[in-house]
This record gives structure tokens, C-alpha cells and sequence, in this order.
């Protein structure tokens, strides 16, 4: 992308997550065609930005946290992915989106005109590059999850999830992180409900409470609250997790 920040749209000017989001392959120019037909849209805590089945939407995550969930027929749902500042939001893009994307925390989010990205991502081998990377990265996650279903026992699925977690906080830059790996030390919170999170590892509430306990008496972390964690030593959350 152009340096020169002055060329910048406005919106994209005052963006957090310029440097980072997808879009950030495009030159000035290219990001003033894309902006023309995007708009930024807030989420309350709960509320459900797209529905699976539904036409899908196209854009990056400004601030907040959400949750990609796939429901079956009798009510059962799954979380299949968190999604954090920066992180790119899309079914297909011809078509339907795949999962129901739910907002857990307030969101901001760039919507894109999936037409106009579609038509710049044709025109702009860059921006190929890096949505086949997006689509790479996510076949990826896909596989590690699949790791952490089939095989891993209940201690390493919390302590993965732990860990994963942290990751992407850094990697995100949330909540005053800068883009490092997790440390020693780092607090952050966890953004779904113990419900949740049993339902994404495939556990149970209490399996899910009594490992964190677990996991704190090994010194690994401490628990702040309900919702926070403290990473007390990543070594050990790490050779857990594996």
C-alpha cells in the first residue's frame, strides 16, 4: 500500500487495523475505489451480523470480537472460529454465507460492496495473493482443530485453547499488545461464555472448569475473575498443550 497517508481515504486514515487487514495490499487509489462502495457498521454485544444461509458479507473487523458458529437441524450449534480486530469476514463470495457470524463483544466492522471487491480482487493480483492466503490460513486452523478434536485429551484441549487464544490477541494487537508472540505475564480475556467454550473443544462446563483449575494448579495460569486469564508461564501452557 501507498505510503503516503495523506492520499488515504478518511476512513481508511483513522483504520487501526490498516496495516494488517487484507486491504492492506492495495495502493492508495485502490483503496479509494474499494472505500467508495464500503461502509462501517456497528454490532451490539450478542447481536447476529449474518446468519448462515443468508447472503454472505465481505469485510474486516475494526474493533471487537466475534464468534463463526455452524448450527445442526435439532438446535445443536458449534463455534468453529473467534474473529479478531483485523481478520477478514467472508463466505462466499458468490453466494451464501457458510456459518453464522455473532457478534460477543461491541463490533465495528468494514462492510465491502462483495461485487466491488470481487471486481478489484480480478483486477489486483496482490489482493489474490493475499485472499488465497486468508483461504490457506483457514484450511489450516481447520486442521489443527481437527488435531484437538480427534486427539487431544481434555487438559491439552483447554491449555490449547488457552494458548491459541493469547496468540491472537498479540497477534492482533488487542488490548494493548504489540504484534509478539505470547508471554509471561500477559492478561487477557476470554470473550465466550464456559458454555462456549465446552461447546467449541468439545467438552462439558465442569470438564471445562475443573482442567482450568488444573492448569492453575500447575502454575501455568491464574484465573482473574471469570472471565480473565494471566499467563503465569507460557513454557508450560505450551509443552501442555502439545
Amino acid at each position: 500500500m501507498g505510503t503516503d497517508i495523506s492520499g488515504l481515504p478518511p476512513q481508511c486514515r483513522q483504520c487501526g487495523v490498516r496495516s494488517r487487514a487484507l486491504c492492506s495490499v492495495l495502493t492508495n487509489e485502490e483503496l479509494s475505489l474499494l472505500n467508495a462502495s464500503s461502509r462501517h457498521r456497528h454490532f451490539d454485544e450478542g447481536q447476529t451480523i449474518v446468519t448462515e444461509g443468508d447472503p454472505a458479507i465481505v469485510g474486516n473487523i475494526l474493533s471487537g470480537v466475534c464468534i463463526e458458529k455452524k448450527a445442526m437441524p435439532d438446535g445443536r450449534e458449534q463455534i468453529v472460529s473467534i474473529l479478531f480486530p483485523s481478520d477478514f469476514v467472508s463466505g462466499d463470495l458468490d453466494g451464501s454465507s457458510d456459518t453464522t457470524v455473532q457478534a460477543v463483544s461491541e463490533v465495528r466492522l468494514c462492510v465491502h460492496d462483495r461485487n466491488g471487491f470481487q471486481k478489484l480482487m480480478d483486477d489486483h493480483a496482490g489482493l489474490q495473493r493475499a485472499y488465497l492466503a486468508h483461504a490457506r490460513h483457514e484450511l489450516s486452523n481447520a486442521r489443527e482443530w481437527m488435531l484437538l478434536l480427534g486427539q487431544k485429551t481434555a487438559e491439552e484441549r483447554v491449555a490449547t485453547f488457552l494458548l491459541r487464544l493469547a496468540t491472537r490477541y498479540t497477534e492482533a494487537g488487542c488490548r494493548h499488545y504489540p504484534l509478539t508472540e505470547a508471554r509471561d505475564g500477559m492478561i487477557f480475556e476470554i470473550p465466550i461464555t464456559r458454555a462456549q467454550i465446552a461447546a467449541h473443544i468439545g467438552l462439558t462446563i465442569e470438564t471445562v472448569s475443573r482442567k482450568l483449575r488444573a492448569l492453575c494448579d500447575q502454575g501455568a495460569i491464574d484465573l482473574i475473575g471469570t472471565r480473565s486469564v494471566k499467563v503465569k508461564n507460557v513454557a508450560r501452557l505450551r509443552a501442555i498443550a502439545s
